[in-house]
């Protein structure tokens, strides 16, 4: 998957997928490119961007929404609400909604299985 995110925000992603949702840096070929590896496989290709090529924060609301699988979503809910996400509200309070830095809308869930 790939998402445009703001030059100002790099600090910020290249914190929040490697230490909070623990995925692996990969090597990129480009330099406003980062590729991260989450457990199982998937790959998201964040670029860096001016503002003008991005998404505005609210607009991704209106977006794709993606899942996490995670083994334990009540430990990686923490971190992320101590890293500071924004809780999206949503109807199905079942799972955790989340936005990512540059607005990315994610459901965090159990590796364990069901929707």
């Amino acid at each position: 998957m790939k998402m445009n995110v703001s030059h100002r925000l790099k600090e910020q992603v290249r914190k929040f997928y490697p230490q909070v949702l623990g995925c692996k840096m990969l090597p990129s070929p480009a330099p406003d490119l980062d590729l991260y590896e989450f457990e199982g496989g998937f790959v998201l290709g964040v670029f860096f961007c001016e503002d003008a090529e991005v998404l505005p924060e609210q607009e991704h609301l209106k977006a794709t929404w993606l899942e996490i699988k995670v083994a334990d979503p009540q430990e990686v809910k923490q971190r992320l609400l101590e890293f500071g996400v924004k809780e999206v509200d949503y109807v199905d309070k079942s799972r955790f909604f989340f936005q990512a830095p540059g607005g990315q809308v994610f459901r965090l869930a159990p590796l364990s299985g069901g929707i």
